[in-house]
């Protein structure tokens, strides 16, 4: 009987690993930013249930990643899942704010002084369409 138990036990263990492989095939862990240009950039990811068209300003206490020219980065999903399908169900976009890479200067500075001193180059507020479209991959310089 208790060899029954163990067979039993390692079966469930096998189909369970075998299930959720099976479901990460369609879900993405990564949002991968291409950084094109020929410079250095600054780069915030921004999300939240409340986002607003209104929130395209830097936001304080958010880390910034840089990111090197002709290089990228992937931006893992903040879900316990890694799965940005996930993330998508509770956040109505995504938002990358694309600042100069003047940032450094200016990181442990105030909010306001780096609001007023550091250059925005671009926002993107992307949906899950639109990362669907997109194949996952963001690209600076916008393409579109």
């Amino acid at each position: 009987m208790k060899n029954i138990k163990i067979v039993l036990v390692g079966f469930l263990i096998v189909i369970n690993i075998a299930s959720s492989c099976e479901n990460k095939n369609d879900e993405h862990e990564f949002i991968t930013f291409v950084n094109k240009s020929d410079r250095e950039i600054a780069c915030q990811q921004f999300w939240s249930g409340h986002i607003t068209e209104a929130d395209t300003l830097y936001q304080c206490r958010i880390p910034v990643v840089g990111i090197p020219a002709d290089s990228q980065y992937n931006f893992p999903s903040g879900n316990r899942h890694n799965s940005w399908e996930i993330d998508f169900k509770v956040i109505p976009y995504i938002q990358f704010l694309i600042m100069e890479e003047i940032y450094r200067e200016y990181i442990t500075s105030p909010c306001d002084t780096i609001r007023k001193y550091v250059p925005i180059l671009h926002c993107y507020q992307l949906t899950l369409e639109d990362l669907q479209r997109m194949n996952w991959t963001v690209v600076y310089p916008p393409e579109e």
